[in-house]
């Protein structure tokens, strides 16, 4: 079955609304993304109120049965299902703590026994695979600190996965499934927000256990990474870093945006920027990273339910709410490097040969410039070395530098060669940038990009012949942004690897995290 969450995030220790898909019996259980592979057990849920569902005690368990009408919605509206308010059943004396969590609902019998096998692990307590097709009956719920404590604001890109996600008849792209032309409206308030997303895109052929523009495939990888570095983060959404209310960058070092963050509102800019003109410290381990403008559009409430697509990039948007480029310009201006000068290679959709074909590429990694600068301490990385080549680190997406704008002030650490044959075929870069305020002088924080979208899979990938080095790069920019003192010269991991989950949850050590 499926559901979806009414608000993206909400703080912890509190309740949240859950929309449920019509006429179903089901069980409801909250996981978290931990330091495992497979998602870990949390709690089961305490409900706190709901609309056109019936919740009932079956052994010990909540049972609910929704009503309705269950007809098929589209992809721009709110689709408008019955409503349960639950909260993680934790003991009394515990805190659920700032993190990913997954709300899985497991369809039931009349007499509570769960009819699949996912259902079965819920009710025992198991760990659960986050990936399809068990992913259909998730949803992604973000809990936000109640008072920060973490150096770290980790942002969820909950944004990007609604516009490549075609549940409801489209998205934002040439959809293979529906056959329909893009969109420019599309509906947050419907599944596939991170997890059970209809999705035209071709498998990653360096990745096929989990599917792009899903949580799994890249924000789960940085998560499981941070865990077992021991690195604290705050999490929310990039709803909460629109709204601004929720989510004061002002109390963090650092912001963290991984993966593939490509959609941004002007709000959104215009937060981070004042982030880092104030000093505060910007880390991209993305790709196609803030490359399209989006509108959330709100309801009567004011919440957001909705998202429009402004414009293809920031060079085309012809509504610009002020004068300042970081918040309105090409997207260089606040982090450094844009899509619109590295490249894409996704391969080609041929229907009459069974879908996506050439979707391998050419083996293209980051080669160094400048191996002296801190981000490399301890890497052993030399000038005109390549790294990540054989693990395909560079791409599928990939940002750049213009090459008629030299004085953008972007520090070139590593570059690639020419992408030919790719998307914009431009060349993709790496390094540090301090974004300039309006009055032209240089922000007091730093923005340090990685340029790739496949960054996250080689950090968690320990058979990358590059892995090593892209945890030693991350780890000396991620430690030197919340700690200035951190040099990097002989420090080294004080966890253990991201490791398996198996049917016993490891200790839970949120409370260090």
């Amino acid at each position: 079955m499926q559901i979806y969450p009414i608000h993206t995030s909400f703080t912890a220790g509190e309740s949240f609304e859950l929309a449920v898909q019509p006429k179903r019996r089901f069980g409801v259980a909250i996981y978290q993304q931990a330091g495992d592979e497979l998602l870990l057990f949390c709690s089961s849920v305490a409900v706190e109120g709901q609309k056109n569902v019936k919740a009932s005690l079956v052994d010990g368990h909540y049972i609910f049965e929704s009503a309705g009408a269950n007809e098929a919605a589209q992809f721009d509206r709110d689709w408008n299902w019955p409503t349960i308010r639950i909260r993680p059943d934790v003991p009394a004396h515990e805190t659920l703590s700032s993190g990913a969590y997954v709300a899985i609902a497991y369809e039931v019998s009349a007499a509570g026994k769960p009819r699949d096998e996912t259902g079965r692990r819920c009710l025992s307590r198991k760990p659960v695979s986050g990936a399809p097709p068990a992913s259909d009956s998730m949803a992604l719920v973000v809990a936000r600190p109640r008072i920060p404590s973490a150096p770290i604001a980790y942002i969820v890109p909950v944004a990007t996965y609604h516009a490549y996600n075609s549940i409801g008849g489209g998205c934002y792209y040439n959809d293979p499934i529906h056959r329909r032309p893009p969109a420019t409206q599309v509906s947050l308030r419907r599944p596939g927000g991170g997890f059970g997303a209809q999705l035209g895109e071709p498998v990653d052929p360096y990745d096929p256990a989990s599917p792009r523009q899903q949580f799994l495939h890249w924000d789960a990888k940085f998560i499981r990474w941070l865990r077992a570095e021991g690195i604290a983060c705050d999490f929310y959404t990039d709803l909460d870093l629109h709204e601004g209310s929720a989510l004061d960058l002002t109390k963090y070092r650092c912001m963290l945006s991984v993966g593939h963050h490509e959609y941004w509102s002007h709000e959104m800019r215009e937060h981070v920027a004042r982030f880092v003109e104030q000093g505060g410290n910007l880390a991209v381990f993305s790709g196609n990273t803030c490359y399209r403008p989006v509108k959330f559009t709100c309801d009567a409430l004011g919440d957001p339910v909705g998202m429009s697509k402004l414009a293809g990039d920031w060079d085309l948007l012809t509504e610009k709410p002020n004068d300042d480029p970081r918040a309105c310009g090409n997207e260089r201006h606040l982090i450094g490097l844009s899509y619109t000068y590295g490249g894409g290679h996704y391969g080609r959709w041929k229907r009459w040969r069974g879908g996506w074909i050439n979707r391998k590429r050419e083996a293209v990694g980051f080669t160094v410039t400048q191996p002296e600068h801190w981000v490399f301490t301890g890497t052993g990385l030399k000038k005109g070395e390549t790294f990540g080549a054989d693990d395909r680190l560079v791409g599928y997406e990939v940002d750049g530098l213009p090459t008629n704008d030299p004085h953008n002030g972007f520090e070139t650490l590593a570059n690639t060669r020419q992408l030919t044959g790719w998307e914009m075929g431009g060349v993709g870069s790496f390094g540090m940038f301090r974004p300039k305020n309006p009055s032209g002088t240089l922000s007091e924080g730093q923005v340090f990009n990685c340029g790739t979208t496949d960054w996250a899979r080689v950090l968690l990938d320990p058979q990358a012949k590059s892995n090593l080095v892209v945890q030693r790069i991350t780890r000396n920019v991620v430690r030197r942004f919340i700690d200035p003192s951190f040099d990097g010269a002989s420090q080294q991991s004080n966890r253990s690897a991201p490791r398996e989950a198996t049917d016993t949850p490891a200790v839970d050590d949120t409370a260090a995290i």
